[in-house]
């Protein structure tokens, strides 16, 4: 079975919608998970998502999902109606551009009752979650390492797992898992087919105690064991899905992104012969 790639946008995050367009072309590319705020400039200048989306078409490059949209904590939320609204916007930019699934995050500070924090979780995503599903599309929620809610595995396992939507799973992020709280283990407690999508990234060789969810390197390169991680899903859980590439690093963004690119593309092919060899 060979490896679902797709190049999630952030990789390249200085880098506008045509060019990126012109490397996925390049770079032989053939899916991506594209970042809402990279579309947002050419639909306020007359573009149409359709447009967009026949652009992508034309370059033989299937959208996977868009990134992202925020659901925050109870504690720190803000006004519910407009974030739905928001939300709204995001699935239905998602919906025409053919894409089927959304990446949906928690942020905001915590309580002092986290119990109750995850609690007042489950309404609203269980409401997104029929947002999505009206619009025939799913949401991936990501956890993220360092977060006060929903910052390890095991919370975003839990939170799926109680809201239990059918348009609602996680997606699991080996930087956010490797730099947390998390334990590999826990995923058998996933419920069968919830896992909807998995970003592929590397943490640089620092000490374990510096590290942070935003340093990353090529696949390979670094101290996660990449290809151990995804024989695992692969293979011990069956996950046929597509393996999106995220190096969302503010240090990778100031290189240019064609020799980003280029290095990726080099470093997926080791990842590619190491997993075949194993």
């Amino acid at each position: 079975m060979s490896i679902r790639w797709a190049f999630n946008s952030a990789t390249v995050m200085n880098c506008g919608w045509d060019e990126e367009l012109k490397l996925w072309e390049k770079f032989g590319w053939t899916a991506a998970e594209i970042w809402y705020s990279k579309m947002q400039p050419r639909l306020a200048t007359g573009a149409t998502c359709e447009q967009l989306r026949r652009q992508m078409q034309d370059a033989g490059v299937l959208p996977i999902g868009v990134c992202a949209g925020s659901i925050s904590t109870a504690f720190g939320a803000r006004n519910r109606e407009q974030e739905y609204s928001d939300l709204a916007k995001r699935l239905d930019v998602t919906a025409t551009m053919g894409a089927p699934s959304l990446t949906v995050i928690i942020d905001g500070e915590a309580g002092d009752d986290l119990a109750q924090e995850y609690s007042d979780l489950i309404d609203p995503l269980r409401h997104v979650a029929e947002m999505a599903d009206e619009r025939g599309v799913r949401i991936n929620l990501e956890f993220l390492g360092g977060l006060p809610i929903n910052g390890t595995l095991g919370s975003g396992i839990e939170l799926v797992s109680r809201v239990d939507h059918p348009a609602l799973g996680l997606l699991f992020d080996l930087c956010h898992y490797y730099v947390s709280a998390s334990h590999l283990e826990e995923l058998e407690l996933l419920p069968e087919s919830k896992l909807f999508m998995v970003h592929v990234d590397d943490s640089p060789r620092m000490p374990m105690e510096t590290l942070r969810n935003d340093q990353r390197c090529y696949p390979g390169d670094g101290r996660i064991p990449v290809v151990t991680l995804i024989n695992h899903f692969r293979r011990r859980m069956k996950y046929d899905g597509y393996f999106s590439v995220e190096l969302y690093d503010p240090n990778i963004w100031k290189l240019e992104a064609e020799q980003v690119m280029s290095q990726l593309d080099a470093s997926l092919k080791k990842i590619e012969q190491r997993i075949e060899s194993e």
